[in-house]
Order: structure tokens, then sequence, then C-alpha cells
């Protein structure tokens, strides 16, 4: 008798525990899956650069004299950073110059021989129109007025040759004044001027090195012109464009975020990673920034389409899959799902989930349950 009524006390626990699992439904948060307008933070690393970073050099083989810059420092255009051992420059411009003067008075010493050699044509020319009167009248011999022509035809030659004497100086000293013009030009850019204005962010060489044209000398970098490349994968794409807002966040300081905006987007998908960059631009430079430093930005963008969203804490898990609680008539039934981007809370459903689907708050759900919605939200 007493196992008889243990068994029937089983068998009543058992229908009790039955009806309360599959027969009476629980009362469940619900949500309406439907097609709307995603905000959607698309998130990316990014890297701290700039398009306005120039690498100084040497246009010319010298050591290095003098540095007047250092790392950190702030410089402007056209401001002397360094100089060279400009002393074999500077002997060679005196040496020119020298030279120039020279043929300056070159010149000017052939245009008083043109001088000379003018009037001395001039005269042998009247002395011949006198002998040719004197021949008429027969008081010259013809040999006197032939040796008189002969003369007269020399000192033109002469005269001629004066000419091309003064053309050939003056190119002479144009040559001259070339020379000193390369040397002083030599000389002054053993100078090395900022071509920018902005920061020293390195210095790579020392007094004394052997600076070659090619060899970096030290980097400039403007901080009005600092931006953050970003990356993203190439399936963000149509939902980015120009003008959108970002949050940039920096290794250094992850506690601190800066506002930003899209200035372009790039044209050029990597074809390994599939990833295409984003510049943004700084709406503020942290007080402490370095080039190349790392960054992570998340962009508030638009899905390019509407798509289905739920509220995240509607997600659960069987087995390291993703999925979700679905009621179909009365009962809960556990579906795989892909997941898409996060919009906020919400998290975009890309696969497995209908339009018009009602999704079941996962806590306490079992394969099957009983179910009824309460007050489901759109």
């Amino acid at each position: 008798m007493v196992r008889l009524i243990s068994t029937l006390l089983a068998v009543v626990a058992a229908i009790g525990v039955f009806s309360g699992w599959y027969i009476w439904p629980a009362n469940v948060e619900a949500y309406v899956a439907t097609q709307r307008s995603l905000a959607r933070e698309v998130a990316g690393p990014g890297l701290l650069g700039a398009t306005n970073q120039v690498v100084v050099t040497a246009r010319i083989q010298a050591f290095l004299a003098e540095v007047l810059v250092d790392q950190n420092d702030q410089v402007g255009t056209g401001q002397v950073l360094a100089t060279l051992n400009a002393t074999d420059l500077q002997y060679q411009l005196a040496a020119a110059i020298a030279n120039e003067r020279a043929a300056a008075e070159t010149v000017r010493e052939s245009e008083l021989e043109r001088d000379r050699l003018a009037i001395a044509a001039a005269a042998a020319k009247a002395d011949l129109e006198r002998r040719r009167i004197l021949l008429a009248r027969k008081s010259v011999s013809q040999s006197d007025f032939d040796l008189t022509e002969s003369t007269q035809k020399q000192a033109e030659a002469e005269m001629a040759r004066a000419v091309v004497t003064i053309e050939r100086s003056k190119a002479q000293s144009a040559k001259a004044s070339a020379e000193v013009e390369q040397l002083r030009s030599r000389v002054a850019e053993t100078s090395i001027r900022s071509p920018v204005e902005g920061v020293v962010v390195s210095r790579s060489r020392t007094v004394g090195d052997l600076l070659s044209p090619g060899v970096e000398l030290m980097q400039i970098v403007d901080p009005k012109s600092l931006l953050v490349f970003a990356r993203f994968d190439e399936s963000a794409m149509a939902s980015l464009h120009p003008g959108q807002t970002a949050k940039v966040t920096f290794s250094s300081n992850p506690q601190r975020s800066y506002a930003a905006s899209i200035l372009r987007i790039g044209r050029q998908v990597d074809q390994e990673t599939r990833e295409f960059t984003v510049d943004l631009r700084l709406e503020e430079v942290p007080a402490s920034w370095a080039v190349g430093q790392r960054a992570n930005v998340v962009i508030q963008a638009q899905s390019p389409a509407p798509g289905l969203a739920i509220p995240q804490h509607f997600l659960a898990r069987d087995q390291g899959r993703v999925g979700l609680w679905v009621a179909r008539n009365g009962r809960a039934y556990w579906t795989p799902v892909s997941l898409g981007y996060s919009s906020g809370t919400d998290i975009e459903i890309t696969r497995g989930l209908a339009v018009g689907d009602v999704v079941l708050n996962p806590i306490g759900r079992f394969q099957y349950q009983a179910v009824t919605v309460a007050a489901p939200a759109q």
C-alpha cells in the first residue's frame, strides 16, 4: 500500500510538473520584429598622422656644423634649423667674385681698344678719301693710293675683330657672374631652413655628421594637418560619408574621447584585409600627441537600408551558437540567427528572423514551453 501511494504521488507530481512546463502557459516579455532604419556604430582601429609632414634634408654634401633646434621645438617657415660647414664654398665664392671682377675689366679694356681702333679706322678712311681726290688729279701715284686703301681696310678688320673680342669678353663675364650666383646659392644652402611651420617630431643627426642630399636630418609636422587614419571593413562603406561625426579614443588615454568628423573616404580596398581607409579630422588635438599613436574610432552612421534589430538582452546562446527564443503557436522555439552591427542597445539580425516574429525574453525559456506574450513591444 505504501509503495502504491508513493507511486501515485510521484505520478501526480510528474503530471503537475509537466503541466507547469508544457500545459500551463507562462507570461513572457516579448518583442515584435519589424524593419526600420538603424543607427549603427561602425568601429575600427586608426593611427594618428599628418598630411603635412616634411622630412628635412640637405641639398649639398657637407659636414653638419650646428643644429639650432631640437625635438618638440616649434619652428616657423624659413627659420634656420641647422648650418653646414661652408669654408671651402666661401673660398670658391671669393675666387669666383675675383674672376667676375677680372672679366668685367676685360670687357672694359676691350671696349677701350674698340674705341681706339674706331678712331684709327676713321682717320684711315679720311686719308683714303683725300688720296682718291689726289689720284684723280694725278697728284699721287697709284701705288701710294693702293697702300692707303690697304691701310684703311686693315683698320676696318681690326675694328671688326675688336667688336668680336668685346662679345667674347661679355660672354666670359656672364659666365663668371653665373658661377658667382651658383656659388652664392650653394653657400645659402648651407643654412638649412624649415619649409613649413610646425613642430620638430624627430632629429636624426648631430654636429659633425656628414650630411648628404636625401639623408634625413629631422622631421617637421604641422599640427594643423593632424588626422586620424582609420580602417574599416568594406561592408561598412555604404554607411559612411564625409561629415559624419565620430568619437576617437587613443590607447595612451582610453578614458578620454575626442570628437571628430569624416574628412574623406578612401577609394581603394586592401586586397588582403578587405579594408578601406577613412580620414577623420579632430575637433581638438590631444595635448600630448605623437605621430603614429594608435586610436580606436567609432563612427555614428545609418544603415544603408532598413533592417531587423532587437534589444541585445533578447539574445540567447546554446552550445556556443547565438540565437533567439521565438513564440510560434503559443510555444517557445529556439532558432539560431546571424548578427550584424550593434545599434546602441539594439543589435541587427541579418539571418534567422522574419518581420512579425515574436521574440521572447530568454530567461527561463526551454524548448516547446507554453507561453503567452505580455504586451509585445515593437
